[in-house]
């Protein structure tokens, strides 16, 4: 009964700490797991832990977590790699970039989103290339390359708004409200004024370009198949021979050629 109560006792007090401190219970999971694809996932939110600001404290801890955050990054982008997981690939780069840019470390930042947005595009995945876009254009703004990270940003808007991505087009209206401030517009005018109706004039304008070119596609397509008719229609067309017509001599001793030898055609 004692040995049941202290067990219970323990199970309780080591749950309380795992809610406290979810960093030991992922330490616990990642000892009792072999499952590669576990690991993987458990050492990204280890990382997702270490970059978290909330767990800031103190100097020390704003030194550290960012190499921790690198540590455990690599290591789950090396199972990542193995699986030929693109995705793990893309969160992978997404937190080194985070953990770099932390440690103001901005070049190695800019070269890791890009590998991520590189990825994203390959796996067209929206979500994942304007989150990256958002991303790119804060760490722009961090070394003053305002211009670019409109650009991108104006690029991630486009993206978000064409295809309803309410969450992350907010992201990125908060990003562009950070530009500006920067930029120092003046707070009474619209940030967004005439953003969205822009960019719905460039997607109509799109959108009659690709009608244009689906037509004209398809009127060369209809030409180039009458063309095709015409040559089989020519191919089929019997060949027309003359008649050989055969011309026999008149024996020298002859003066007249007899009426069996005159000129018969055939």
């Amino acid at each position: 009964m004692k040995k049941n109560l202290l067990l219970s006792l323990y199970i309780l007090l080591f749950s309380v700490a795992a809610m406290a401190n979810p960093l030991d219970s992922l330490k616990q999971q990642l000892q009792i797991t072999t499952n590669d694809t576990v690991k993987a996932s458990i050492y990204t939110q280890m990382a997702g832990y270490y970059l978290n600001p909330a767990n800031i404290t103190n100097a020390y801890t704003k030194r550290i977590n960012p190499e921790n955050a690198i540590n455990y990054t690599m290591l789950a982008m090396h199972l990542y790699y193995k699986q030929n997981d693109t995705t793990g690939m893309v969160n992978s780069y997404s937190n080194l970039s985070k953990a770099y840019r932390t440690q103001r470390k901005f070049a190695q930042a800019k070269w890791f989103i890009l590998q991520a947005n590189t990825l994203s595009r390959r796996q067209k995945s929206i979500p994942g290339i304007v989150n990256t876009l958002t991303d790119l254009a804060a760490i722009k703004m961090d070394i003053k390359d305002y211009n670019l990270a409109k650009k991108d940003l104006k690029e991630a808007h486009r993206l978000a708004w064409r295809n309803n991505l309410i969450e992350q087009d907010s992201l990125v209206k908060t990003s562009y409200t950070r530009l500006y401030t920067y930029i120092q517009v003046p707070p009474s005018e619209n940030v967004f004024q005439g953003l969205d109706e822009s960019i719905k004039k460039e997607e109509l304008a799109y959108a009659a370009r690709q009608q244009k070119l689906a037509l004209m596609a398809k009127l060369a397509k209809k030409q180039q198949g009458k063309k095709k008719v015409l040559a089989l229609n020519k191919r089929a067309e019997p060949i027309k021979t003359a008649k050989p017509v055969i011309y026999w001599e008149t024996p020298s001793n002859t003066t007249t050629a007899p009426d069996s030898l005159k000129t018969a055609s055939i």
